[in-house]
């Protein structure tokens, strides 16, 4: 493997580890901030790490999260169900960076829980 790719993947692992121990914690306004602060960048460090994959691994140039999971879903045999809710977890995303409401902020803080942090598992065992 490339050593970018190795070091976006390790830094995705990183993030990931990151984003659990905040998601061990009681949630509370604090706990959930950080919650959706890490998984900004874990989210960010994936969809990397993801382009860098299909480029080095497949030759395909891809330049958006959206076609970076639809790219996977071919190549990596994702379901249709994960890749449906990876596109969601792009809106969410860019949803959470340009709103900030406080009950839009528990919904997602659930769906990183409960969905989210899951498929970014995913993610990185498909890619590693």
């Amino acid at each position: 493997m490339d050593k970018t790719l190795n070091l976006k993947l390790e830094n995705f692992k990183k993030a990931l580890d990151r984003l659990n121990e905040s998601l061990e914690k009681k949630e509370d306004d604090i706990v959930r901030d950080s919650v959706i602060k890490r998984f900004e960048f874990t989210y960010e460090l994936c969809w990397k790490a993801g382009k860098r994959f299909l480029n080095e691994k497949h030759g395909i140039d891809v330049f958006s999260p959206k076609d970076v999971f639809r790219e996977l879903r071919v190549v990596e045999n994702l379901s249709d169900i994960d890749t449906e809710n990876l596109l969601l977890m792009v809106a969410d995303r860019n949803a959470i960076v340009h709103t900030y409401r406080e009950q839009y902020s528990k919904e997602l803080y659930r769906k990183i829980r409960d969905l989210y942090y899951g498929l970014l598992e995913k993610i990185y065992r498909k890619l590693s």
